[in-house]
This record gives C-alpha cells, structure tokens and sequence, in this order.
C-alpha cells in the first residue's frame, strides 16, 4: 500500500533535499556549456584572427575596434575579434596555458612576467624577421623595442618577440587598462600567419596615433 503524499512530506523533503536539486540543475548547466562547446561552430584557422588579452579590463573599445578591423580591411575573415582572459590568482595562469595549448588566440597582449616566460620558452614568433614593416614603423615612431628583446632558451637566439606597449598612445584607449607592463606578440601556429601579420601591422599604425586609436581611425 502506498503511502499517501501529504504537503507536510513534501515540505520535509524539500527541507532536507534542497542540495540535491541544487547539485543536479549545476550538472545540467555544466553538460549544456559543454555540448554547446563542444558543438558551437568555429571558424577554421585560416578564416579567423584572435586577440588574446590577459586583463580584468572591458573588452569593449577592443571588439568595437576589431568588428570595424574586419569590417574595412578583412572582410574575407569570418571572425576578428579580442578574447579578455582574466588574470585570476587561482585559474588565470591555467587558463592562459589552455587557451595557447588550443591554439584560441593568434596573437596575444601580456604582461612582462607572462610574456617573458613564453617568449623565453620559444612560444612567441622574432617579429624582427616575420613583420619588419611594423617594426620599422615603430622605429621611426621613436618607440623603444629594447625591452621586447628576449634570448630563447631553446635556440639561444635573441629576437625581438614583443612589441612593448608603454610607449603606443592608443594602448590604453583600445584595451580599456593601463597597457604600461603590457606586450603584443605573435604565436606560433597561428594557422593564418598572413593575416595575423597583416592585422599586426593595421594594429601597430593604429596604436602609434595620438589621441588613442578609434574604430574609425584605421590604418589605410
């Protein structure tokens, strides 16, 4: 015989069992992130240009600016657009690794000790040998480079691996922080070398203007 559901038992059930539903709408909501993930189209990496920025800061100016980016000068790509990593104390070094083992992000925007570390671990590409019109443009800007030179530990060779951003008027307008400790550099594995680069150089123009660059402000 069973035993009648009265509203006292299910009072006393809910008291004691919340948890249970609790726990069991976060793994729905997990499993949904995850299939979304995991399903959600991605553009191939040929049709893509990502910029990783490790900051709390707003992603705003930089989406506005990048869409404009894609816009004017790489409509051929089916996504330019920033990625904000947040520097947690915790999470934030192993998300980084996450992002650059999945190959996300093309080029990157660090501080000195992360961009240090890959730099010297090889990870970056010498932007003295793959976009020396941009680094040129920066020369003749009076832009001091020297701080982005680094000696990696594999070849033992000293390159230019990032452009240091203290010294770029619109650094901090595009990426919504103060950009002082800051260093655009290049991966390796991007997938799209070409475009990449080519979005290096409208960014590095862009950032030399003064006052700070805007999406309407492009590099023609």
């Amino acid at each position: 015989m069973r035993t009648p559901v009265t509203r006292k038992k299910l009072q006393d059930h809910f008291s004691y069992s919340w948890w249970k539903y609790g726990l069991l709408i976060l793994v729905a909501w997990m499993g949904w992130n995850i299939l979304y993930s995991v399903t959600a189209y991605r553009p191939p990496e040929e049709k893509k240009v990502i910029l990783g920025v490790y900051s709390y800061a707003s992603s705003a100016n930089a989406e506005a600016y990048m869409a404009e980016v894609q816009r004017v000068h790489m409509p051929d790509m089916e996504r330019v657009a920033p990625m904000y990593i947040l520097p947690d104390e915790s999470y934030g070094e192993m998300i980084l690794l996450t992002r650059v083992a999945a190959n996300e992000c093309d080029i990157y925007i660090l501080p000195t000790a992360q961009f240090q570390s890959w730099a010297d671990k090889g990870a970056c590409q010498a932007l003295d040998e793959v976009a020396p019109g941009a680094v040129a443009e920066l020369e003749a800007a009076g832009v001091t480079l020297t701080r982005g030179y680094r000696t990696s530990e594999g070849t033992q060779e000293k390159h230019l691996y990032g452009i240091p951003c203290r010294d770029l008027p619109g650094a901090d307008h595009l990426l919504g922080t103060n950009a002082d400790d800051m260093y655009i550099c290049v991966f390796h594995k991007t997938g799209n070398d070409e475009n990449v680069l080519k979005f290096l150089g409208i960014l590095v123009h862009d950032l030399l203007n003064e006052p700070p660059a805007t999406p309407t402000d492009l590099a023609q």
